[in-house]
């Protein structure tokens, strides 16, 4: 899924809403209660110790390893819902796919990630545990993951040339490359490329 950064907040939200009538979900369920996520502590040495040793009693190792490297001993069997082989994440790179507040990262550990083995710990840590070991996976965050074109990184990188590939040949519409509008980058090309790179 790649950022849509050509669109106004105002415009997503709108696409957002759009999308809910695919799934008769939307419909048929009562929104739940929003996620509450409460203030952040201040952040220091012993709060991270306390999260590395919770990092461990949680289980977190057995998927993310020992120094969240994503290469844990369950880490090659893992598998989504729909039984397609899944990769945990590397928690030594940032920044993370939920986003590059600490509260995104909270939020990640309290609902975990539909769709794949990550689990909830809502019910297993306490809010002030849950920070804890938000801290202490921020703490081993210390590389940042290699970006692409446009600051895109991992498969949104590769999502974006399949999307630049789409773009190209449908400017082509089967005339060849110069189409009718006498070159590559002609008018249409230029606005296309400015809305694929949210400018």
């Amino acid at each position: 899924m790649l950022p849509q950064l050509h669109l106004s907040e105002e415009e997503r939200r709108a696409v957002v809403q759009y999308i809910k009538n695919f799934s008769l979900r939307f419909k048929e369920r009562r929104p739940e209660q929003p996620i509450s996520i409460p203030p952040r502590p201040p952040r220091d040495k012993a709060l991270i110790a306390l999260g590395k040793t919770l990092y461990k009693e949680a289980g977190c190792p057995s998927c993310h390893g020992l120094e969240g490297k994503g290469d844990g001993p369950s880490a090659e069997g893992l598998k989504d819902y729909w039984g397609f082989p899944i990769q945990p994440a590397d928690l030594t790179l940032k920044p993370f796919k939920s986003g590059p507040d600490p509260e995104d990262l909270y939020r990640t550990l309290s609902t975990g990630l539909d769709g794949t083995p990550m689990p909830s710990y809502a019910d297993s840590l306490t809010p002030k545990e849950l920070w804890r070991l938000v801290f202490y996976i921020l703490s081993i965050a210390t590389q940042e993951r290699p970006r692409g074109m446009m600051g895109l990184v991992g498969e949104e990188t590769q999502g974006m040339r399949v999307d630049m590939r789409a773009a190209m040949a449908g400017m082509m519409g089967g005339r060849g490359m110069m189409g009718r509008g006498g070159g590559m980058m002609d008018r249409n090309m230029r606005d296309m490329m400015k809305d694929m790179m949210g400018r």
